[in-house]
């Protein structure tokens, strides 16, 4: 009797997910008629929904603020999780309080989930199967931020956000991407290929460039850098001085202190990424410098007065690898994001 009744709950689970996935595939070639009629069907709330992308069953999680009425667009906010134990879109809307802002200012919130993190990808040992259904247990996923696979996470944010204009009334000049470490990471990657439609982006403990996973520490390797932005970008980082996962300047770490042999990353420094995004938006080299009354908060500004093009870096000083609220520190990181994202609609 268990075993009929486990055996018609994975139906019912695989069925739901065939369905999920049917209904999101005809959304994406919806005429414009439908796409009025799926968008009046979406209403306040919290949803947990899936689509089939590139031969994947995807998911990501929604967050529609009391405010949206379908006959008026909203911007919407898409927020990336880390890559790690328990990194995934749940947690992360959870931890970073982004939805009060959202239905305070009246924006949508999308978390993406990446795929589940397979060390064994990367590093073939026993050791990193048994890791690997640890992962798996704890839902862990990761972004393919330094192109290190064959997952098209870029693909995935692109289509992702094409059906989520089928089904709600965004406001497609005002898209914007934030996220943290790994995501942070992929915020940079996304800013720089798909600026043809995200509007902004604000990276969060990140970097533009890396190794991942290699079995030994090799100063020789190239490591990726994000593409040139084929437009202007503005971009607002924030990162944490004492920040030991993602160095502010940049380090080569090993990862899995645990193991007994090597497996290594590198990391980019953050004026790397600032060096970067300054030079492709063509900002004035020199920068606006605010330091908090306090002295543990420094903002600088680089700004392209021509188009109002901003690369903005807020370091603090006593921060680690986190994103930052208030209290303890004076400045909270929500606030500064929509102020940064509501002054940068797509030109």
């Amino acid at each position: 009797m268990n075993s009929i009744l486990r055996n018609g709950i994975t139906l019912s689970i695989i069925f739901l997910l065939l369905n999920t996935c049917i209904i999101t595939i005809s959304g994406d070639f919806s005429h414009s008629q439908e796409k009025s009629i799926n968008q009046n069907s979406m209403k306040p709330g919290d949803y947990i929904k899936y689509i089939f992308i590139d031969g994947r069953i995807r998911s990501y999680r929604l967050h529609i603020p009391p405010a949206y009425e379908n006959n008026e667009s909203m911007p919407l906010v898409l927020a990336l999780h880390g890559v790690g134990v328990g990194a995934n879109a749940k947690n992360l809307q959870q931890y970073c309080d982004l939805d009060k802002k959202a239905d305070v200012e009246g924006f949508i919130t999308v978390y993406p989930n990446g795929e589940i993190l397979r060390l064994s990808t990367y590093y073939k040992q026993p050791i990193s199967l048994l890791r690997d259904f640890y992962y798996l247990l704890t839902s862990s996923r990761e972004w393919n931020r330094w192109d290190m696979n064959s997952v098209d996470d870029v693909g995935f944010i692109d289509d992702l956000l094409n059906y989520l204009e089928t089904i709600l009334n965004v406001n497609s000049s005002r898209i914007y991407i934030t996220g943290i470490s790994g995501g942070g990471m992929m915020a940079y990657r996304l800013g720089a290929e798909l600026s043809h439609r995200i509007a902004a982006i604000a990276p969060i403990a990140g970097s533009i460039s890396g190794i991942g996973y290699v079995p030994e520490k090799n100063e020789s390797i190239t490591p990726y850098i994000i593409p040139p932005p084929s437009n202007p970008i503005p971009v607002i980082i924030f990162h944490g001085m004492k920040d030991e996962h993602v160095p502010f300047d940049g380090t080569w770490k090993k990862i899995f202190e645990w193991r007994s042999d090597e497996l290594w990353a590198y990391i980019g420094s953050v004026n790397e990424s600032i060096s970067f995004w300054v030079e492709h938006n063509k900002c004035n080299p020199e920068p606006n410098i605010w330091t908090s009354e306090d002295e543990k908060i420094s903002i600088k500004t680089y700004a392209n007065e021509s188009d109002n093009t901003e690369v903005i870096l807020v370091a603090y000083m006593e921060g680690g690898h986190e994103w930052f609220k208030s209290p303890p520190y004076q400045l909270d990181t929500n606030d500064l994001i929509w102020d940064f994202f509501n002054r940068h609609p797509l030109s």
